[in-house]
């Protein structure tokens, strides 16, 4: 069962996490970014921290990974260069209209798939996975046939929440699991109160929709209803990046330095983050106004940019007293990936992996949202909306929120590769 919830930030940390963090609540105080590991005096924007360094540690994410997971170091690297090289050969694969999602194993010895409709893999993709196989002897590759691609799951989410849409639900909203699509949405408000309400059962969503239960657009297809008076399903929260942008009252964090085509400069944050204009700039500098250039609800998910006045530097906070390089940018997305996360209000750092690659919602007063990374566990909370997701130095997302798949609470992102058709711009890397 999914229930989206809010749209919030982003998160560091040390360790993993089953669950969410429990956090203050978005204020817009003037305090710098917080500070982690010890605790240190906590205000109304989270921890309070001590002076920052640029520390570059390529392994301090693998370390935490490795620590909670139980594997030794080398394990855990072997396994995460493996990802690397794999994530490459999905980038490719994505090009592909067959393609539907790859998966990697979120531990040692795990398997490697490759998801195509009717199993068809261009023989140049076996070329690039036979590459693939050679560098990384120990990794085990599979491949699955599936029913449909990627764009036909989408296309079949879509038409349903249309059609729930147009018959008065609310928020509805849709994620993607291989070829499964699970569908949430909100009841009418004249809706009887204690019926369908929850999972629903095929026949009963078949009902609801009008249409036969045969329907072709509800093989794998699963339906959850809350009640009209129920809480939202999806609820939006309100340079370097990992720093606080604020205005209007309420406050963000932005993600990563960004540049536009014609070479101006600024950073990215989440859109549904109205009305930021000042940035918490990093001591002895005094903070400063930022200038909105364009944002983006939609297709491509949940982002906005702003030109500042100042150096945009290809640096990000990866925890509240260090920045950390960016090199590159994720250009594809596969279950099981790991991927770690700061969160500027509780001043941590936590690594998770990728649950689902296509998650669509949508907040109330906000359009429809695409494309959204789920993850398996819950970590930001309120003022991280905007902020970094990444591993190491590479570039993976901004949060945009969390909610309930599958029973848990999960985070929620925006791909930074989207920021160039989305709105011109382009991460800034080194």
């Amino acid at each position: 069962m999914q229930i989206f919830k809010d749209a919030i930030g982003t998160c560091v940390g040390y360790r993993i996490t089953n669950g969410k963090d429990n956090g203050k609540k978005d204020d817009d105080a003037e305090d710098d970014i917080p500070s982690v590991n010890p605790p240190t005096e906590v205000d109304e924007d989270g921890p309070i921290p001590p002076p920052s360094n640029n520390k570059d540690d390529p392994i301090a994410d693998a370390m935490d990974i490795a620590m909670a997971m139980g594997f030794s170091l080398d394990e855990i690297q072997e396994l995460l260069n493996q990802q690397n090289d794999f994530a490459e050969l999905v980038d490719l694969m994505q090009e592909d209209r067959n393609f539907l999602q790859a998966e990697m194993p979120s531990e040692p010895n795990g398997e490697f798939v490759l998801m195509y409709k009717n199993g068809n893999i261009p023989p140049e993709r076996q070329d690039a996975i036979e590459k693939f196989k050679t560098k990384n002897v120990k990794a085990n590759v599979k491949s699955k046939g599936t029913k449909l691609s990627l764009a036909d799951t989408e296309g079949c989410g879509e038409r349903l929440s249309r059609k729930l849409e147009q018959k008065g639900y609310l928020h509805v909203s849709f994620s993607i699991d291989g070829d499964g699509i699970e569908v949430t949405a909100k009841k009418p408000r004249n809706h009887d109160k204690g019926t369908d309400k929850g999972k629903i059962a095929n026949a009963r969503a078949a009902e609801i929709l009008k249409v036969p239960a045969d329907d072709g657009d509800l093989d794998k297809f699963s339906l959850t209803l809350v009640e009209y008076d129920d809480e939202d399903p999806a609820i939006p929260f309100h340079t370097y990046g990992g720093r606080k942008i604020s205005g209007n009252g309420s406050q963000c964090t932005t993600a990563f330095s960004v540049v536009s085509s014609t070479g101006r400069t600024g950073v990215a944050t989440a859109a549904h983050c109205t009305g930021m204009n000042r940035y918490n700039a990093v001591s002895p500098e005094a903070d400063y106004s930022t200038y909105f250039q364009g944002e983006h609800k939609g297709s491509f998910g949940d982002m906005e940019w702003h030109a500042t006045p100042h150096l945009d530097v290809p640096e990000y906070y990866a925890t509240p007293t260090t920045r950390w390089p960016v090199r590159s940018v994720a250009n594809s997305i596969s279950k099981g990936q790991w991927v770690c996360v700061y969160s500027r209000m509780q001043g941590i750092r936590r690594c998770s992996t990728v649950y689902n690659v296509s998650v669509s919602v949508q907040y109330k007063d906000l359009p429809r949202m695409f494309q959204l990374v789920a993850m398996s566990t819950n970590t930001v909370i309120p003022g991280d909306s905007g902020g970094p997701w990444s591993y190491y130095d590479k570039a993976f997302g901004i949060v945009s929120g969390y909610g309930w798949i599958d029973g848990a609470p999960r985070d929620f992102w925006s791909r930074v590769s989207f920021l160039s058709p989305a709105l011109g711009v382009e991460v800034r890397t080194q």
